[in-house]
Order: C-alpha cells, then sequence, then structure tokens
C-alpha cells in the first residue's frame, strides 16, 4: 500500500515544484492526467496476481519497459519540475491543449476499459499466466490490442500539452519501439497458446484500430 502511494507523492511535489519555479508548461493538468491512468492501473489490478507460466524475452523486455517509464513518467516530471530543459519548450499553438486533454480523457477511458475486461490475465511484459485465458468481449471484442491504443493515446496527450521537443514526444518515440519488438512475438505467443482460437479471433478484429482494419 505504501508502494503503490509513493507516485502520488512525487506528483505532488512536481506540483508543488512546477508551481514555485512558474513552470511554463500545463503542469497540473498533464499530472492529474499522468495521476487518472496511475489511478486505473492500481485500482484495477490491486491483489494477488496469477502466477507466470511462461515468459518470453524478459531482459529486453525490461529494458524496453524501463524506457518507456522514463519517456512516460520520469522525464516529463524532471522536466516541469526543474529548468533542466526548458530551452526546448515552444509556444502552443491554439487549441493545442484542449485537443491534448480530450485525447487524454479518450485514452484513459479506453486504458481503463482494458484493464476491466482483461482482469487478471494482465501481465506488464510477455508473459503466460496459470489459468489465463483469451478476452474476446468487451473492448477486446473491438480490437486485440486496446491497451497498446489507450497508451498510445496517453502518449500523444503527452506530446500535445507537454509543450517541450524533448520531454513531449519521449513517450511516444519509447513507446512505438517497445510497441513495434513487441506485438509480433506477443501474437506469436498468443497463436501458440490458443491456436485456433486465436487465429480466428485476429482474423476478425484488427489490432489497434475499431473497424478501419488491421494496423
Amino acid at each position: 500500500m505504501i508502494g503503490a502511494a509513493i507516485p502520488y507523492v512525487i506528483m505532488l511535489a512536481a506540483a508543488v515544484a512546477a508551481t514555485l519555479r512558474g513552470s511554463p508548461y500545463s503542469a497540473i493538468e498533464f499530472l492529474v492526467l499522468m495521476g487518472a491512468w496511475y489511478t486505473v492501473r492500481m485500482y484495477l489490478t490491486w491483489g494477488e496476481e496469477k502466477p507466470v507460466n511462461t515468459e518470453k524475452d524478459a531482459r529486453r523486455e525490461r529494458i524496453l519497459a524501463g524506457l518507456v517509464g522514463a519517456g512516460m513518467v520520469f522525464l516529463p516530471i524532471l522536466t516541469i519540475s526543474l529548468p533542466i530543459i526548458d530551452f526546448a519548450s515552444y509556444i502552443t499553438w491554439p487549441g493545442q491543449f484542449v485537443i491534448g486533454m480530450l485525447v487524454g480523457a479518450l485514452g484513459t477511458y479506453v486504458f481503463w476499459c482494458a484493464h476491466r475486461d482483461l482482469g487478471k490475465n494482465w501481465s506488464a511484459h510477455l508473459e503466460v499466466r496459470e489459468k489465463h485465458t483469451l478476452v474476446t468481449n468487451g473492448i477486446y471484442g473491438r480490437v486485440r490490442h486496446p491497451m497498446y491504443t489507450a497508451i498510445f493515446l496517453l502518449c500523444l496527450a503527452q506530446a500535445l500539452i507537454l509543450t517541450n521537443w524533448i520531454a513531449g514526444p519521449a513517450g511516444l518515440v519509447f513507446f512505438t519501439l517497445l510497441y513495434v519488438t513487441r506485438v509480433g512475438p506477443e501474437e506469436a505467443m498468443m497463436e501458440d497458446q490458443f491456436g485456433d482460437q486465436w487465429r480466428s479471433y485476429a482474423e476478425r478484429t484488427p489490432r489497434l484500430i475499431p473497424s478501419l482494419g488491421r494496423v
């Protein structure tokens, strides 16, 4: 419980630091968005996890996850709190912030739906858990990887809200790297685990965007 509260303390400290220094970014709004998706993950994944049966590419997975964490959490909080890379800030264009918050709200909603429907089958890495089931209902009936859809939306929101040429797109860059290296092996693992059930599901369900074909 205490460990789960630490990110909230860090976000609060970042908000105070940003206010005291007159941060040139929409710091409070960005931190609210970060707090929202973190709360969704903590609330819907809290409790005992199913044991892991199969894990692939563990070292690579943890390196990539660390880069995504740096791009979506560490670098934005550092940028908001301290003037280290303020040289890369820029003036927002009309409507950019509003669009960013709307994209972020949509991403948080999709994130919540994905976690709710996936339940205890969720894992942060390439893993198959005991009694793992293939979820095809709810939002998983619309796209195969709604969690990735959600994180892409959240990263896009970060790029729009955090008006810094380095910290803004950092999450999007690192998550795209994780996605392109993970999605193939992940789907191969699902095919090995579920066979024809997975192949039938993959044929009728696009990867990321509903009703627009496979991307």
